[in-house]
């Protein structure tokens, strides 16, 4: 953009009368130009007919000058601020006709007024045209455009208002000045925003506090807090907008801490925050995870009043779910007499949360219900879900394995118009895939009309856990061919996919690709796929040797890999040492403890079964307890081994019959993996199948959620079943997610090694 014309000075805003009978005007402080006029005149010219305008309402003071009345001058200025107040552009159109025809447009405090007007009614186009009719043009006149255009988010039109301005040899002022950079911060132009800063330092009015506050502003939006802080320090004057500017900017800027010194500075000063300040503060203690200081905001708030304003009880309610504190910010939700979308999509994201914190999964899945009936009641209300309410309500699907709901949420993207979002999109390609259903997931991002690197990475993962792995090699060839860069997680994907084939060469051929052409430095989970890979295919030596040569030390995951490869293989000298490695971390998950315990326990190593319990037991880790779940018709059902009298004797009889067909079809060797201590145990899963086939009709698939891995007799249960019965049978597990179709696994045949 071009420089600014320079200009020999700046006062103070002041409108100079054509005549003595117009009033000064002033622009207010720290926000847009408003002209002031006196409201206190008699404004029709004595007349035995009318009475003053004042007594009549705005329709009866038009229908007044439509009958031709002599009209005072400044007698306009109500009936036009009647139109502001009530948006009549059709008022403010009568209003100007009038004025032509009285001869009053060679007025040009009235005229200057009526741009104002046109502004306010969103009409730039008529305010333009008042403007370029005035026989003359004071600093108002050209600060009431600008302003006009920056509040109908057209900033460059402004600029260039400002531009013609100086060139016309008209002097800015402070609020000139402080527009200008409302502008600049729209179009996020630094380089012209620093040389109105410069005029305003050139002419020492940078101190001025409207100018300091935009001036903060324009550097925040920037990503200049430096600068931005030392625009705050000079304002001599500082009111609440300008510590709220600075605050704000600290926001912008990631400096949480920065900015809530700046706030409790600002209340040692004895400024009192607005609602703005508060929200931002609160912003920033979310950012933080800082309950304890939100806390005390919350009780300012109510302090001063603020305890029934939406948006700070929205930032309060968002900050107590994202801190945990669930109890609280439901009882918040609950107690909302009025709402916003941004409070629905705060509790929804909210439920999301708890889900992930969940103890089980089954308390997730009710969390999960809790959301959906929040859906559904922002559907029954005068709010329309927007991207991130379908965006939030998606995910919470895809962690309860409600292929349904997502369904009708999907059909209700494609009515609103939302499905054309990329993050819309992107959702769905993720929920189906975590849902098990790769065709319509597929689907869906074929239909994309533009895709992010997100959207690209997230089908390539759907492919290969769904054990596609040529569909996910294309898809990666694809994405780079149209100019893509792939990144870190888009690596992890490819390599999983190489890895579920047991394709040795293509892996490492893309890992050193990742590192030589993309100069991606590998991570954990990387090493994690190639690991796998070589589990999988028995290759223990290469895994080790592979962990051996990683620049970081193993985590849980990696010895737990190599652990499960070693039992399965009976690779005993290797899988003790990677016992003892796992002993060493302390590992969390119960699980891994419980596999430690099994491996100690068949070797006879009676001392480190007594090291296992006393990890066990320091963790708290309570016992490994199996069960699964399933939806039907909107009711959960949930399976335990131990409680065989819920689900009636129909459904054992079933589960019997399906147990001897199923060892004609896959052997009973490869069943006797679920003994323990002799006696075969029908694990939650087989149950859950056996109730699923009893309830659900026939060709539907059976989904459903198991709270721990499944072993490998159930895994060959299942893909026997899925072949008798003609079947889709699709577990989410706590490792991975296992479809079931004609006697075969997406998971490649590896199966829990439990």
């Amino acid at each position: 953009m071009a420089s600014l014309p320079s200009f020999p000075g700046i006062g103070t805003l002041r409108l100079e009368p054509d005549s003595p009978k117009h009033s000064p005007a002033s622009l207010s402080t720290d926000k847009s130009p408003s002209i002031s006029y006196p409201r206190s005149r008699t404004f029709i010219q004595s007349d035995s007919k009318f009475e003053s305008l004042r007594s009549l309402n705005f329709q009866e003071s038009l229908s007044v000058i439509k009958d031709g009345s002599k009209i005072d001058t400044s007698g306009y200025v109500p009936l036009l601020q009647e139109c502001i107040e009530n948006n009549s552009f059709s008022g403010a159109r009568n209003l100007h006709s009038h004025i032509i025809k009285t001869g009053t447009h060679r007025d040009v405090f009235v005229m200057t007024f009526l741009v104002n007007v046109y502004a306010k009614c969103a009409a730039m186009e008529s305010a333009r045209k008042v403007f370029d009719s005035l026989p003359r043009r004071n600093v108002v006149a050209w600060t009431t455009l600008m302003t006009g255009y920056v509040h109908n988010d057209q900033p460059d039109a402004a600029i260039s208002v400002f531009q013609k301005m100086l060139e016309f040899g008209s002097f800015p002022t402070n609020y000139t000045l402080g527009i200008a950079l409302n502008a600049c911060s729209a179009i996020g132009s630094l380089e012209l925003g620093k040389q109105i800063h410069a005029y305003s330092i050139k002419y020492r009015i940078d101190h001025d506090t409207s100018v300091g506050n935009s001036l903060c502003s324009l550097y925040s939006k920037c990503a200049s807090l430096g600068s931005a802080i030392k625009a705050f320090l000079r304002v001599e004057e500082k009111n609440v907008i300008t510590w709220t500017a600075v605050i704000s900017a600290c926001a912008d800027n990631s400096k949480a801490v920065k900015g809530l010194r700046f706030f409790i500075e600002m209340l040692a000063d004895n400024v009192e925050p607005n609602e703005f300040t508060l929200t931002s503060v609160l912003s920033m203690c979310c950012t933080m995870l800082s309950l304890s200081f939100g806390a005390q905001v919350h009780c300012l708030s109510i302090k001063l009043g603020y305890e029934t304003n939406l948006r700070i009880r929205n930032s309060i309610m968002y900050l107590y779910l994202r801190c945990g504190w669930f109890v609280e910010a439901v009882r918040l939700f609950n107690g909302m007499e009025d709402m916003s979308l941004v409070t629905m999509n705060s509790i929804i994201a909210g439920y999301g949360e708890m889900m992930e914190l969940a103890k089980d999964d089954l308390s997730a899945y009710h969390n999960g219900i809790e959301a959906l009936n929040i859906f559904s009641k922002l559907n029954n209300s005068c709010f329309k879900p927007d991207l991130y309410t379908f965006s939030s309500i998606l995910t919470i699907c895809s962690k309860m394995f409600a292929l349904e709901q997502g369904e009708q949420i999907h059909a209700q993207t494609l009515k609103t118009g939302y499905l054309s979002d990329m993050i819309v999109g992107t959702a769905l390609v993720n929920m189906y895939n975590k849902c098990g259903s790769i065709e319509r997931a597929s689907k869906v991002f074929r239909e994309m009309s533009a895709r992010t690197l997100i959207s690209w990475t997230s089908m390539i993962a759907a492919f290969a856990q769904n054990g596609q792995t040529q569909q996910a090699l294309q898809l990666f060839d694809d994405m780079r061919l149209i100019g893509v860069r792939p990144n870190q997680v888009t690596f992890v994907g490819i390599l999983s996919a190489c890895a579920r084939a047991g394709m040795v060469n293509e892996a490492l051929g893309y890992f050193e690709t990742m590192q030589k052409d993309y100069k991606i430095k590998p991570v954990m989970d990387h090493y994690s796929c190639l690991i796998d890979m070589f589990v999988r295919m028995g290759s223990l030596d290469e895994a080790f040797n592979l962990i051996k040569k990683m620049d970081f030390p193993p985590n849980e995951s990696i010895w737990s890999l190599l652990l499960s490869g070693c039992r399965r293989d009976g690779n005993n000298e290797l899988g003790f040492y990677a016992a003892e490695k796992l002993l060493e971390l302390k590992p969390k998950d119960a699980e891994t403890c419980l596999l430690l315990l099994n491996i100690y326990e068949s070797a006879e190593r009676w001392e480190d079964v007594s090291k296992v319990r006393e990890l066990m037991k320091e963790k708290r880790l309570e016992k490994l307890t199996d069960w699964s779940f399933m939806s039907i018709h909107d009711k959960v059902y949930s399976f335990n081994p131990n409680e065989r009298q819920a689900y009636g004797a129909e459904m054992y009889e079933l589960l019997d019959e399906l147990v001897d067909k199923s060892k004609s079809v896959v052997g009973y060797e490869s069943l006797e993996s679920s003994t323990l201590h002799g006696e075969e145990v029908q694990h939650s899963e087989k149950l859950a199948v056996a109730f699923g086939l009893l309830k659900i009709p026939d060709a539907a698939p059976l989904r459903i959620i198991k709270n721990i891995g499944m072993c490998n007799g159930c895994h060959s249960f299942m893909k026997a079943i899925s072949s008798l019965n003609a079947r889709e049978i699709i577990i989410r597990d706590s490792k991975q997610l296992h479809k079931f179709v004609n006697g075969k696994c997406s998971c490649g045949d590896y199966g829990g090694l439990l």
